[in-house]
């Protein structure tokens, strides 16, 4: 029988019970990729991570992310999540004084990419990713389609946010970004995954895609917030409460056309996605993207995580 400790956190939060929940098994040689997916499965998360040890020399850790049906080569929500765990376990040294940052790399499935890790009295409290190569892979233009897309979320096209383009965009998993008009109608959005799922195989521009990120730029809190978005995806997932890897592409979409009423600072546009607030899981993802209008550079996501739960899986 095989003994493998776990521990839950919800990402993207400073809250239990808010953000979005994650299941890491820090110490997952060993088990073997069906045991990993049937693993994923009865854990019933949108996400859970097994960390292994990492052939690529500069990489301290590989991480595998599967949903509860297919592993994923990237993702947002479980990396922040998942090296705030093991920043905490001690596989991340924190600065001699206790605080400040770390920075390390890590192996996912589209290759080695750095990672920050911020430390307040030996503690993790935030950790920034960077993500893949920012590409805007196809645009929703006709109009037959964008209504198809609106009557897919349970609105009109009317609904749609015609300032800004409908648009497949990626930094390691492509999403279909849909801006939607305001904050009301986001929220009265239905979806309809099997009409969402047949208008993804039927379309070009998604080709391969993940998910249909729905949002606004109206949102709830002021302050640093310029997006609130809602996240809509198949493999016995649902709605997501907060995403990471759909929350970089937003962003770098944002900046791309000039649409965050942000100054930035040093080249650098930081700002505040909303998530998960329509279905109780108040969620808040920190955005960094450099560059400028129609030339983005860098995307970077970040945030906080607490733990909620510890335990040991046996079989």
């Amino acid at each position: 029988m095989g003994s493998y400790p776990f521990i839950q956190l919800d990402v993207f939060t400073d809250r239990a019970f808010c953000g979005n929940p994650l299941a890491v098994f820090p110490e997952a040689d060993g088990i073997t990729d069906e045991q990993m997916q049937q693993i994923a499965r009865e854990m019933n998360l949108s996400e859970t991570v097994f960390v292994v040890p990492s052939k690529k020399e500069d990489a301290l850790r590989r991480l595998r992310i599967f949903t509860p049906s297919s592993e994923l080569p990237f993702a947002g929500h479980p990396i922040a999540g998942t090296w705030n765990c093991l920043a905490r376990e001690g596989v991340v040294t924190p600065p001699e004084s206790g605080n400040g940052w770390a920075h390390i790399k890590h192996e996912v499935g589209i290759g080695v990419l750095p990672v920050d890790i911020e430390f307040k009295d030996g503690a993790p409290v935030r950790v920034v990713m960077t993500q893949g190569k920012f590409e805007i892979r196809g645009e929703i233009e006709d109009g037959h389609e964008q209504a198809d897309i609106a009557r897919a979320l349970g609105l009109s096209r009317e609904d749609l946010d015609e300032s800004l383009p409908i648009q497949a965009v990626s930094t390691g998993n492509t999403m279909l970004l849909v801006p939607i008009r305001s904050l009301a109608d986001l929220g009265n959005c239905r979806p309809n995954q099997n009409l969402l799922d047949e208008i993804f195989e039927r379309s070009e521009a998604f080709r391969g895609g993940t998910g249909c990120y729905a949002f606004t730029r109206e949102t709830i809190e002021v302050g640093a917030a310029r997006a609130h978005a809602r996240f809509f995806v198949g493999m016995n997932i649902g709605e997501d409460p907060a995403t990471g890897s759909a929350a970089g592409p937003l962003g770098g979409y944002l900046v791309h056309h000039d649409a965050t009423r942000v100054d930035p600072v040093d080249g650098v546009y930081k700002f505040v996605i909303e998530q998960g607030d329509f279905i109780n899981r108040p969620s808040r993802i920190e955005l960094e993207v450099k560059g400028a209008p129609g030339k983005v550079e860098e995307v970077r996501v970040g945030g906080a995580s607490v733990v909620v739960a510890r335990g040991v899986l046996e079989f």
